[in-house]
């Protein structure tokens, strides 16, 4: 049998060949008389000669078809009787001399011997006349066994065949199955073996096992190899039917096969677990095979259910617009009418409408249902916009979903299964009311631990957390600080993934710490508290299902004085020190923070710029400083400076101005020794003591960075940390000003800023076509800029720093004249140029050359700037800057290249700017040529 998706693997029967010789000799005999005529005869009657004639009493086939009786003879008995002796088929010859014995009535002798020609299986009707195994003698002639029936095809000799087996005679003689099908209970049928019908009724279920089935079948989602049950099913009205094998013990395949032809009609194996589903639709009457196998061979017990769906209807009912409220219903045979937008969809649902009666914030849950159900909010209708979906609530298999909701607002609530789960279900709807806020207090006492669980069904979440997450229920506690000391609230030991945060006094109060995850999925905040000060204590969720059990405790440690030791004010000075077993009090805002840390007080003795340092610490620290003291506002922090562990902070300080210093790990594990140093830097050249070069141009400055501190962070470099001297200048008339770096002696980067170091970022720049630096800045009259000589990286040397008027040559004022040579090429460089003209191809803010060019004759002219180590854009206009657009390019197709094609005239003149593809400038090479 070759189907769709299905082939048989039946054992043949041992009648098998047999039947299919009888068959091809059958076929040949017809062939061979022009027909395809199969003849049967009653019981009593033989076929002879084609006709039906009875061999016990017909003198012309006395006992059998060729025995003829002599004239004056008659056929009694099968034997011919009468003047002349008996000389039928069933007599003994008696010449010879040979003694003839004598037979009692009704034998006669066969062999030497007397036998009865009635019932001998050996000498049936006549001598030597033996019945097949299949066949009893009776009344003189071989008859079928019961349960057989005597089949002849035309011109062949006559077989005893199972009329409900046979594919050459199912139900009758003659009446062949054709080739693919076989016979089953006397009719022809497309799939063998033993099946069980199981009628019309729906719903309905039964119970099986595929241990011990000798029935193998491959069906094409995955029963390869494995032994199968074949039932047969007839819909009693048109509609779609579902098949199941929910609750069966192993990995089930389901088929179900058209009973005609079997015709895969639908074939599953897993539905979102081990279980099968197929749906079909079937017209009244139709019948199918259903074939119940495992996956890879898999066996054992099964559970088949079947049952008609519903049409698919959403909404499936309405609610009363009233809560709370409970109703209960079942999804098994309803159809899915909807997809949800959570978990694994593929499951049938019911769908309710709901009107709130009042304004407030409603709680829809599946809690008490008999599967994994999914649950969704939909705006309005069924086709309305999702407003909720959960699929795992409460750390169990329901599901719950809230929603503020106004009065009159309408929302439909879908109850939907998991990955193909149905059943009974629960659906509950409850307005919301919050718990009060905090809604335990945990009193004073140090240390304790409480537990507890979010996991209620009737809890929300109400509160936001301040470091993300948070989207769980949340339980809040109020804790009273006792004395003055730094207080450890941890989740540690919980079931889910906590956020832990505090608020001041309220639960809406100021934020005093938050912590998702410091030890795995748990969180720990820490806080200095002082006596009498109440905090709200939050144990939240990160996700909107992380609730379950929780631990929260409580410890506090007693903390020194903060600052622990007051430096004063002398400088420079040096102090060394231990963070070993000290408390982590400050949360720096570099490093990853948790080590204890030493605290020093220090007072500017005079307005200028200060360097703090580690230098010479035994771990890797973090630096920071606050202004006044330990709760000040943080000034600034450093973790590793000067290219190692240590750490470094240059500050500008008023005169008598007071902060906090605060030597701290880079970790929780970073402690040791350390050497905390402080030094004025009374040299010119800092943020606060610029050294003014004036107004006069062009001007060279020469010195050195070497031992100098980094006061200032360049703007093209945030890895930079090398020292740095800072100039003013103040432009004597408006116009553009060339300030570069050329002649130094290390990998300079120049900067300059509005004003001083604090103002805007006016321009800078690393590498102008070499490891110094160049900027051009457009300056008014009088205008005062801060120029700031810096080192990439860690570099520092001699510099030299020359501040010279552009004179705009490559500018729209004054182009670049590249005559008519063709072809040609130029090098050049934009490092230098302003921003002189907008590109009509690309956004870009990069300095510009500007060149004039006129074509010596007509032609197709190909131009192109490749930039060494930046991006070119290339455009061109007719005439001047102001000229028509004439092309534009950024990059030609593969390359960074830019590169027009232009139809020029003889002596026709235009502009070229080469630009540059975001601000950085380079060094570049034009080409023109024409074809």
């Amino acid at each position: 049998m070759n189907q769709p998706g299905l082939r048989s693997r039946l054992e043949r029967s041992p009648a098998a060949p047999w039947a299919i010789a009888s068959l091809v000799l059958a076929s040949a005999a017809s062939c061979a008389r022009g027909d395809n005529t199969l003849a049967a005869c009653d019981d009593d009657l033989s076929l002879c000669g084609g006709a039906c004639v009875d061999t016990q009493t017909d003198p012309e086939h006395c006992g059998a078809c060729d025995g003829v009786c002599a004239d004056g003879q008659h056929c009694e008995a099968g034997a011919c009787v009468g003047e002349g002796g008996a000389t039928g088929a069933g007599s003994a010859s008696a010449s010879g001399g040979v003694d003839v014995p004598t037979c009692g009535a009704g034998e006669a002798e066969c062999d030497g011997g007397c036998v009865d020609l009635q019932s001998s299986p050996v000498h049936c009707g006549r001598c030597g006349v033996q019945c097949a195994p299949d066949e009893t003698c009776t009344e003189g002639a071989c008859r079928c066994n019961e349960g057989l029936t005597a089949c002849v095809a035309a011109g062949a000799s006559r077989a005893c065949v199972d009329l409900s087996s046979d594919p050459l005679h199912c139900g009758g003689c003659g009446a062949a199955c054709a080739p693919g099908l076989s016979c089953h209970a006397g009719a022809c049928t497309c799939l063998g073996g033993p099946r069980e019908d199981l009628g019309s009724t729906v719903p309905q279920g039964v119970t099986g096992t595929t241990v011990g089935a000798d029935t193998r079948l491959e069906l094409a989602c995955g029963g390869t190899g494995s032994a199968a049950r074949i039932y047969r099913f007839t819909a009693p009205e048109a509609g779609l039917y579902r098949f199941d094998t929910r609750g069966s013990s192993y990995d089930t395949v389901l088929g179900v096969l058209g009973a005609d032809a079997c015709d895969v009609l639908a074939c599953n194996d897993d539905l979102g677990g081990r279980e099968a589903r197929a749906s079909v639709e079937l017209d009244e009457g139709e019948a199918v095979f259903v074939v119940v196998s495992g996956y890879d061979g898999e066996q054992g017990d099964f559970s088949l259910r079947i049952g008609r769906e519903a049409p698919p209807v959403c909404p499936t009912g309405t609610l009363e617009p009233d809560a709370p409220q409970t109703i209960r219903g079942d999804t098994t045979w309803l159809s899915d009418a909807v997809a949800p937008h959570c978990g694994a969809s593929g499951s049938s649902d019911a769908s309710y409408t709901f009107t709130a009666p009042r304004d407030g914030r409603y709680v829809f849950d599946t809690f008490g249902s008999s599967f994994d159900t999914l649950l969704e909010l939909r705006s309005e209708t069924c086709a309305g916009s999702v407003i909720v979906c959960n699929n795992d609530a409460a750390g169990g298999k329901q599901s719950r979903v809230a929603a503020d909701l106004a009065a009159g607002q309408t929302v439909v609530a879908v109850v939907d299964g998991n990955a193909g789960d149905a059943g009974a279900f629960t659906l509950s709807v409850t307005e919301y009311v919050a718990p009060p806020c905090p809604e335990h207090d945990l009193g004073s006492a140090v240390p304790q631990r409480v537990t507890g669980n979010s996991a209620a069904e009737a809890r929300e979440s109400a509160l936001s957390s301040p470091c993300g997450g948070g989207d769980g229920p949340e339980v809040t506690y109020s804790f009273t600080a006792p004395e003055r000391a730094l207080y450890t609230f941890d989740t540690f030991g919980s079931s889910f993934d906590t956020v832990l945060y505090l608020h001041d006094g309220t639960c809406d109060g100021p934020s005093l710490g938050c912590d998702d995850d410091t030890s795995d999925a748990q969180s720990q905040v820490r806080v200095l508290l002082d006596e009498g000060q109440t905090v709200v204590v939050v144990v939240d969720g990160y996700g909107s299902s992380s609730s379950g059990p929780f631990s929260l405790g409580v410890s506090q440690t007693q903390v020194p004085s903060c600052p622990l030791i007051d430096l004063g004010s002398t400088v420079p000075q040096a102090v060394t020190g231990t963070t070993e077993g000290a408390v982590d009090m400050l949360d720096p805002s570099c490093g990853e923070g948790g080590g204890g840390e030493a605290t020093y007080g220090f007072t500017a003795p005079a307005a200028g710029t200060y360097v703090f340092d580690t230098f010479g610490s035994s771990f890797d620290t973090v630096l920071h400083a606050r202004d006044g003291g330990c709760a000040g506002p943080q000034l600034g922090c450093n973790d590793d400076a000067g290219g190692g562990q240590q750490s470094q902070l240059v500050m500008e300080l008023e005169a008598h101005q007071t902060i906090l210093l605060a030597v701290d790990g880079s970790s929780a594990v970073e402690s040791g020794e350390f050497m905390l140093t402080v030094e004025r830097v009374s040299d010119e050249g800092t943020c606060a003591t610029a050294i003014d070069l004036g107004s006069t141009v062009p001007q060279t400055a020469e010195g050195r960075t070497t031992a100098r501190p980094n006061t200032h962070d360049t703007s093209c470099d945030d890895d930079a940390a090398a020292p740095d001297v800072v100039y003013t200048f103040t432009a004597p008339e408006d116009g553009y000003y060339v300030v570069d770096t050329v002649g130094s002696a290390f990998d300079t980067i120049v900067q300059v800023r509005e004003g001083s170091c604090a103002g805007d970022a006016l321009a800078c720049n690393d590498d102008a076509g070499g490891s110094q630096s160049a900027v051009n800045v457009p300056l008014r009259a009088g205008q005062t800029v801060a120029v700031i000589v810096d080192g990439y990286s860690m570099e520092e040397g001699s510099y030299t720093l020359n501040i010279t008027p552009f004179e705009e040559i490559g500018t729209c004022a004054a182009p670049i004249d590249l005559g008519s040579e063709l072809p040609l090429t130029r090098t050049g460089a934009s490092v230098i140029q302003p921003d002189s003209m907008a590109s009509e191809c690309v956004s870009v803010d990069g300095p510009d050359t500007v060149f004039t060019y006129t074509a010596p004759v007509a032609g197709t002219y190909v131009i192109d700037a490749i930039g060494e180590d930046f991006d070119t854009v290339l455009h061109a206009r007719s005439g001047g800057c102001d000229g028509a657009p004439l092309a534009c390019n950024d990059d030609d197709p593969g390359t960074a290249a830019a590169r027009l094609r232009l139809e020029l005239t003889a002596g026709q003149v235009i502009t070229l700017v080469v630009d540059s593809y975001g601000s950085k400038p380079g060094n570049f090479t034009l080409h023109i040529d024409a074809y």
